[in-house]
């Protein structure tokens, strides 16, 4: 489980390097400042239509569409990552329960990890659809009603670091604790 932690968490780190050096390169090559966030989170629909059309050249809007479609892999490595964690701790919960010889007795946790587990599933599947929305929107040349998109957006963030923090702590306490 922990080498499959780790193949892809390296494999994360890779594919957001990657992210990274092409968006430095265009940044170099043309001047202009990318921020992603700018794009998921822009606050209303008139900020993200004015985004859309300061990127409307064909340079930029490339770009843009690249970094869209590089992401699908860097979340095909981050996602799984996280969900292997949240198991990965759910395993270690149920090993202490073993030694200790209380079978049950962090029942809690290992619910909270399971559905830490699924929610990573969940901010996946959200990525993909803000993906598919700004592309569309991208190539549309205007966005439409964001509200569900930021929400969605917010509830990626939030599931990926309460899936990243959560298994980690408890993987700090089940590991270090004494009985």
């Amino acid at each position: 489980m922990k080498y499959a932690f780790f193949a892809f968490l390296l494999l994360a780190i890779l594919s957001f390097s990657w992210l990274r050096v092409h968006e430095y390169q265009f940044e170099q090559s043309t001047g202009y400042n990318f921020d992603i966030m700018e794009f998921e989170l822009p606050g209303s629909v008139d900020n993200l239509n004015a985004l859309i059309q300061s990127w409307s050249q064909e340079d930029k809007k490339t770009f843009v569409l690249e970094q869209l479609w590089m992401d699908y892999f860097f979340m095909s490595t981050l996602f799984p990552a996280l969900f292997i964690l949240c198991i990965w701790a759910r395993k270690m919960v149920i090993e202490r329960e073993k030694i200790l010889g209380q079978i049950g007795r962090y029942q809690g946790m290992k619910v909270i990890l399971s559905t830490l587990a699924v929610m990573q599933l969940l901010a996946w599947v959200f990525d993909i659809v803000e993906n598919v929305r700004l592309s569309y929107w991208i190539n549309q040349g205007y966005a439409e009603n964001i509200y569900m998109f930021e929400n969605m957006v917010r509830l990626k963030f939030f599931f990926a670091i309460v899936g990243a923090i959560t298994p980690l702590s408890i993987m700090i306490f089940t590991r270090y604790r004494k009985k």
